[in-house]
């Protein structure tokens, strides 16, 4: 818990991870001026990373609330998708039916279910664009 200089509190949850995050992927938080976050795009990129993985149906989640936040961000969702495997990927979004969705996310009482299948459709779109790209002579 973290008291703002204007008194209020802000609870801090701490993730971390066994991988370096490279200075340049890093921010200062504006809600605690001496410490650092990763930066939006990292944070992106570690999200698709996730889905590239399927770890859990909450990464689409987060995805979709942080391209709903920050629009400007899908052109590198975009990128960053395309670098991954796009079979593997369609894959891993393919086998992600409603009913694995919600069973996923049935610990999440605060996350709807549709965010995770609109995300995850929008995903296989990109996907699909991308594929279309690439067969243009």
């Amino acid at each position: 818990m973290l008291k703002l200089p204007g008194g209020e509190h802000i609870t801090i949850e701490v993730l971390s991870n066994y991988a370096d995050v490279p200075d340049k992927d890093l921010v200062n938080a504006q809600t605690a001026p001496n410490m650092k976050r990763v930066s939006l795009a990292r944070y992106l990129a570690d999200k698709i990373q996730c889905v590239a993985e399927r770890a859990e149906a909450r990464d689409l989640v987060d995805i979709l609330a942080l391209l709903r936040q920050h629009p400007s961000l899908e052109k590198e969702g975009r990128r960053l998708l395309a670098e991954q495997d796009a079979a593997i990927v369609a894959e891993r979004l393919l086998a992600w039916t409603d009913r694995d969705i919600k069973r996923d996310l049935k610990a999440y009482s605060d996350v709807k279910t549709s965010d995770a299948k609109e995300m995850r459709d929008v995903l296989l779109k990109w996907l699909k664009a991308e594929a279309s790209e690439d067969c243009k002579p």
